[in-house]
């Protein structure tokens, strides 16, 4: 059996002859077979259809596979299924097609065991074990997919049996069982907010805790009869978005990549955890809550070292005796787990190398927290000495004393590094303090190599649909021509004809390849001298003035090495990122704000992002010694998205496979688990980037056209996750325009650590930035008027009329009227503009709800894209506003005549009563919303004549891909033509439904004929 499922084709052609003559409609038919099974359990399944008139075999379902039922009957036919080796054993049950299916419903599987019987606990009898599935319907034009899945898959990777418990349902997960466990709460509860209990070998149960709060990571505590346990809990969802993969961990983990044997244990306490050498992470169950651990190496005559567990460290050197030297330990602590890692000695682990350098005098030096009647630690003159805290839980303070001085040291204050190590030196000679302060000052380069770009963009086609979907420009800065009169501290900018002819004559004096200056004669009757390099250039005639040209490209990358280092620096201009899809909520995704006129006007062009790295040589070492990271430029940037786009974006990058990456992590050993990772270690001693300040807008309407939308919709893995995301928070939230994220900079100073121990620290200093603000989220919904935005537009208002002016009193009397006139226009336009922007966000909130109310998609999505084309001016907005209220008292009249109609249409009888509907409630809902809507674009229009910034403008229109799919070098004409062409489409399809709707109400024609050949 095949469904067959017709959809309109539309041709584009130059000769169609008259409307309605020598030309037929085309369609394209679409076969689908009825239904389509996927399998999304971790286990394979069997399936066997019956009743379809047809016996069928029996087959096999592998995990993640689908399978095509040609033979199936709806509302007839069922699957008789089989769930194979879960649990050791296979389970048994029967499934009936339906055609009113709820969305997800349960099916409860058997086991087929007859020895696992179990006497029930209420006397009524034997019964076998029960296992709840549950099933994913989805009605598609032309096929039903069920998709088979658990909402919950339960990993144990403790070595410890675990228990769940929730109202009546008990499970056990035994602690050499590696598969995921299969669970569910009773079908009566699933949409509940359900939590469960956990027990972990003979402790008790646990508080209760949610299992549905997808990227969370946090830890659990199971009280015991001797000890409790504490375990870390990681809730991920899966590829398809349909289960969530709850991952319990110990919470603390031990891993020894040394290669001694290590035994550990408890202050206090006389049992001995012992770990081989180089052994991956194991479990670690501490019995008290002493918080230190005891340590020692087997060999090793010295005592135990302690170690306080609790405290994160990185490369804390522990002293052995004379023969092993010394290990290592780092303590890496998150949310869900720490984990204790010892790792042998490597360059640069100590705190100190101390040197005596003096003739005769004998250095004294302890640990701040050690005793004075403790025996303090000395060094003879000539000796140097490693050094490394004598009690590692003490203060981290170095006391020394030497010829009647004394002080203390902390090892961040030494900067001095020998190769990898840092160098604490006394010496009395000042020749060579000043040649170790010179070893580490910057050398020249001894090779250069820039490397300039001017415009790179990177276009997003899916080849499926025939769309470029966004497009990614990086461009270079405007050049700018400046002069500084005499007097004049502040550079000035050349009129715009001035500034095109001193381009023009200093590009033709480059390409000649000069060597000396030139002095050339403009047509401007300027008189200037211009330089090879650039630098030094000045006007003669008609006055003496320098002059200077200032440009970025778009990216410039620059490397040089010298014996000792080596540096790189990546300068990118400016990135915007467009939405190419027709009827964008928001055209500009991503786009950097542009800095206020007073700095422009006052300093050279700024990059969007400035990072240096140098590296320095580690001697034999094979650990980098990264110098200096910086990210030097505060990033002020834009981002706009809505909810189309990101699915658009994420059908690109997403494939099926990732069902087989689930599968890949569950298997994964524990030590992956956790953050003991093998990567290699490097030297941080400068790590920075700078503070961060984001302009955040989000909505989750739809926005936006695509040629598959339909099949994509049917697609389950990329789509469906971040539509059940932006669902469940839709019910709480409306769309947010322009909350403001303030990140803090990120600091590292002389810190040992791997790049995923890097990684993991930037993403958890930025995810606390973020949670601390995210009460702007709410201060900055549509629904409230966007409160937040209306106070910082205020406030950043009145520190402009301030700020202008004085910066202009420092430059001079022209500038400082001319930074009043700037001070006093942003007051006003953040006063006045705020109180608008409000205004203007609660009425649009206003008028999004009526235009649902209508239930005409369509409808909606004309409204969207009038109402996010902002006005340029108060008369625009108000012109805006008169056209949207009287095009919703026309609409809202003639839909009480076409909804019926094109209801029949769709849907038969049935259609024409729900268009009845439709058209009865449009002819309240819409005049309403336009007078609404009126209201917002005129409080639009005023906050728009109040701004200052200035409009951000498009790179280049979207790519046209012709018929075949190939994609060819971009063409602008075409672009624009094809734009054209969508607008027309538009229209001549409206003209055309006008024209549908007038033949069968019997209407006069002849103004539809005529309209139509207009557009034609």
């Amino acid at each position: 059996m095949v469904n067959i499922v017709p959809l309109s084709d539309t041709v584009t052609s130059k000769h169609t002859g008259g409307v309605g003559e020598n030309f037929d409609e085309p369609f394209v038919l679409h076969l689908w077979p009825s239904i389509l099974l996927r399998n999304l359990l971790p286990y394979p399944i069997t399936y066997k259809l019956k009743d379809s008139g047809d016996s069928a075999p029996e087959a096999t379902l592998k995990p993640g596979h689908s399978a095509q039922l040609h033979t199936a009957v709806i509302n007839q036919s069922s699957l008789a299924l089989r769930l194979l080796d879960y649990l050791a054993q296979d389970w048994s049950a029967e499934y009936s097609l339906h055609s009113d299916q709820e969305e997800i419903t349960f099916i409860v599987f058997q086991s087929l065991r007859e020895e696992e019987e179990e006497e029930d606990g209420g006397g009524h009898g034997r019964y076998r074990p029960e296992l709840d599935i549950a099933v994913h319907v989805k009605y598609d034009p032309g096929q039903t997919v069920v998709a088979i899945h658990s909402p919950y898959w339960m990993v144990n990777k403790t070595s410890r049996l675990l228990q769940y418990k929730a109202d009546d349902i008990h499970r056990k997960h035994p602690l050499d069982y590696d598969m995921p466990l299969l669970f569910s709460f009773k079908p009566r509860n699933f949409l509940q907010n359900n939590k469960v209990r956990l027990m972990i070998s003979d402790s008790e149960l646990s508080d209760e805790f949610s299992l549905d709060t997808v990227g969370s990571y946090g830890d659990v505590k199971c009280k015991g009869k001797y000890k409790d346990y504490l375990l870390g809990v990681k809730i991920d969802a899966s590829s398809f978005s349909l289960t969530r993969i709850v991952t319990f961990v110990p919470f603390y983990l031990l891993v020894n990549r040394t290669k001694h044997t290590i035994q550990i244990s408890e202050e206090g306490q006389d049992s001995w955890t012992q770990l081989s050498p180089e052994q991956s992470a194991i479990p670690f169950w501490p019995e008290k809550d002493t918080k230190k651990l005891d340590i020692k190496v087997e060999g090793c005559e010295s005592p135990p070292r302690t170690l306080d567990f609790t405290r994160p460290e990185n490369c804390l050197l522990l002293h052995l005796d004379n023969t092993l030297g010394g290990i290592i330990v780092d303590v890496n602590l998150s949310e869900h787990s720490a984990v204790i890692r010892f790792s042998d000695y490597h360059d640069g682990a100590a705190p100190f190398l101390i040197i005596n350098h003096t003739k005769d005098q004998i250095l004294q030096f302890h640990q701040s927290s050690q005793k004075e009647t403790e025996e303090k630690d000395e060094l003879e003159p000539g000796k140097a000495v490693y050094y490394t805290w004598t009690k590692p839980t003490g203060s981290r303070e170095l006391c020394w004393k030497c010829s009647g001085y004394s002080g203390t040291l902390r090892s961040e204050e030494v900067r001095h590094l020998l190769c990898l190590q840092r160098v604490v030196l006394f010496t009395e000679e000042q020749r060579i303090y000043k040649i170790i302060c010179e070893s580490e000052k910057a050398q020249l380069a001894e090779q250069e190599i820039i490397l300039s770009l001017w415009d790179v963009g990177v276009s997003l086609v899916n080849n499926s649909s025939g769309q470029e979907v966004s497009f990614i420009g990086i461009t270079s800065s405007d050049v700018v021509w400046e002069s500084k009169p005499k007097k004049k501290s502040r550079w000035k900018p050349l009129s715009h004809k001035d500034a095109d002819i001193l381009e023009n004559s200093f590009r033709e004096y480059i390409e000649s390849g000069p060597i000396d200056n030139g002095i050339l004669d403009l047509e401007n009757s300027f008189q200037v001298s211009f330089t090879p390099n650039g630098t030094d250039m000045r006007i003669l005639q008609p006055y003496d003035s320098p002059v200077r040209r200032n440009f970025l490209p778009a990216v410039k990358v620059e490397y040089s090495v010298s014996p000792r280092q080596s540096a790189y620096r990546v300068q990118i201009n400016r990135i915007q990122i467009q939405n190419q899809l027709p009827g964008a909520i928001f055209p500009y995704v991503f786009y950097p704000v542009k800095l206020p006129k007073s700095v422009t006007m006052d300093s050279e062009p700024k990059p969007l992002t400035d990072i240096s790295i140098v590296t320095r040589a580690a001697g034999h070492s094979d650990i980098s010694r990264i110098k200096s990271i910086l990210n030097s430029v505060c990033l002020h940037l834009y981002i706009r998205m809505h909810r189309h786009v990101c699915i658009c974006v994420l059908v690109l990058f997403c494939q099926v496979e990732l069902f087989e990456k689930d599968i890949e992590y569950l298997m994964t050993e524990l030590n992956h688990v956790s953050a003991a990772d093998t990567s290699p270690i490097s030297l941080y001693e400068y790590f920075h980037i700078s503070p961060i300040k984001l302009h955040l807008s989000f909505s989750l309407s739809t926005g936006g056209e695509d040629g598959l939308k339909a099949k994509r919709d049917t697609e389950l893995i990329p789509v469906q996750s971040l539509n059940l995301l932006l669902k469940s928070i839709g019910a709480t939230l409306t769309d947010v325009q322009d909350v403001v994220f303030k990140l803090a900079f990120f600091e590292l100073t002389f810190q040992f650590c791997t790049t995923q121990q890097l990684q993991w620290e930037v993403i958890r200093h930025y995810s606390k930035q973020a949670i601390k603000q995210m009460y702007v989220l709410v201060l900055g919904l549509d629904v409230l008027g966007n409160p937040f935005g209306l106070i910082r537009g205020l406030s950043e208002g009145v520190e402009a009329f301030f700020y202008e002016p004085y910066q202009g009193a420092i430059q001079g009397p022209e500038e400082f009227v001319e930074g009043m006139a700037l001070g006093v226009k942003a007051l006003v336009g953040g006063a006045v503009g705020g109180i608008a922007g409000a205004a203007s966000r609660i009425t649009g909130a206003m008028a999004k709800g009526v235009a649902a109310i209508t239930m005409d998609e369509e409808y909606q999505q004309r409204r969207r894209e009038a109402m996010n084309k902002q006005p340029s001016s108060l008369r625009e907005g108000l012109t805006r506003g008169g056209k949207g209220l009287v095009s919703g008292f026309v609409s809202g009249i003639t839909g009480i005549v076409t909804k019926p109609i094109k209801g029949a249409q769709k849907e038969g009888a049935a259609g024409f009563f729900k268009g009845v509907g439709k058209g009865l409630v449009g002819a309240v809902a819409r005049p309403t919303g336009g007078i609404i809507d009126m209201a917002s674009s005129t409080f639009q229009g005023i906050k728009r004549a109040a701004e200052t910034s200035q409009d951000v403008e498009s790179l280049r229109p979207p790519r046209f891909i012709h018929e075949d799919g190939v994609i060819r070098p971009y063409k602008e004409r075409e672009g624009i033509g094809s734009q054209m062409l969508q607008v027309r489409q538009k229209s001549c399809q409206s003209c055309i439904t006008s024209l549908a709707s007038a033949c069968q109400t019997g209407a006069n024609l002849s103004t539809n004929i005529q309209s139509f050949s207009r557009l034609k």
